[in-house]
């Protein structure tokens, strides 16, 4: 690949970066500005064309202000060629450097030799007949060039609706599959014990249920089960002049039907401490799932501290919906 080749070649991988980027870039600020996503993609791919675009100009710029004219024949005014009729001297043209033996008729070839496929009508300057392609008497080159453009205008047209696929869906792509590549780094680099807290479920929780004992009152909000835990989300009020502290690890429980199901501290939001004439709130995360036929379940705390004037322990029954 020649270094023309491949200042091309890189910069076409620039232009495609820099459109992804911009696309990614302006379609996240549009959605988080609560933009529609049709017209986030539009706005994205429209500005990554017109940058496109531009950057294109800029190329054909560089490219037509790199070309050179053709050389000229050595000897031969521009456009022109020598008259034919060169004075011959011992049978040489003397007009030609280096000269070159010329036969009767003006022809580079001697008689009844034919000239080979491809020489016609390109004999040395001054014989008869004599032409080369590229001048104003060569049909050839001429059509050549009335092709290569219209060539060129295609390749253009054709490049044009390259680039505005590419923008129109480059945006969109580009965040998708950014997002999505977050999202799976983000399921593997986040600990289980997070990921389980945040799994969405299935409400089964039949109507909120409370349980009061003393100063204290706990109030059952939500019962949420997922493909893994049960989520119990509960409201702590107290009344007293003491802060009350219900821990989860070794002492929250949720029974049903005779099985215990065990709390997972890391996962659960519950801090555990109902402040002094205040409230909390938290969820507790029990490993294990609640049956389709469960109807009924109990949350009891198996100590309470912090007062003398709290219940040693606590439970509220809760109904459950099938």
């Amino acid at each position: 690949m020649t270094g023309r080749g491949m200042l091309r070649y890189f910069g076409l991988v620039g232009l495609a970066y820099l459109v992804a980027t911009l696309g990614t870039g302006l379609t996240d600020y549009l959605t988080a500005a609560e933009v529609s996503r049709a017209r986030a993609l539009a706005i994205s791919g429209g500005v990554g064309l017109v940058v496109a675009l531009l950057l294109g100009l800029i190329d054909l710029a560089k490219s037509s202000s790199s070309r050179t004219p053709a050389t000229e024949l050595p000897g031969v005014a521009p456009g022109a060629f020598p008259a034919a009729g060169r004075a011959q001297v011992g049978g040489r043209d003397a007009t030609r450097p280096g000269g070159g033996t010329v036969y009767p008729g003006g022809s580079a070839y001697p008689a009844g030799r034919a000239a080979p496929p491809g020489t016609q009508g390109s004999a040395y300057p001054g014989t008869h007949g004599a032409a080369y392609p590229g001048t104003p008497g060569h049909p050839a080159g001429a059509a050549a060039g009335s092709s290569a453009r219209r060539g060129g205008g295609i390749g253009m047209v054709l490049t044009a609706l390259l680039l505005l696929a590419l923008c129109a869906g480059g945006g969109y792509l580009a965040t998708s599959m950014v997002q999505a590549g977050v999202a799976k780094l983000s399921e593997f680099a986040t600990p289980p014990w997070i990921n389980k807290r945040n799994e969405s479920g299935q409400e089964r929780l039949a109507s909120e249920a409370s349980e009061t004992g003393g100063p204290l009152t706990i109030t059952v909000l939500s019962v949420e089960v997922t493909s893994q835990a049960t989520k119990v989300k509960i409201r702590g009020e107290n009344t007293g002049r003491d802060a009350l502290t219900l821990p989860v690890f070794g002492r929250a429980q949720l029974t049903v039907a005779g099985e215990t199901l065990l709390p997972d501290p890391g996962a659960s939001t519950w801090q555990g401490t109902v402040p002094a004439g205040g409230e909390a709130t938290g969820v507790i995360v029990f490993d294990g799932v609640l049956g389709p036929d469960v109807d009924s379940v109990r949350l009891s705390f198996s100590a309470i501290y912090g007062s003398f004037d709290t219940p040693p322990n606590i439970a509220v029954d809760i109904p459950i919906t099938h």
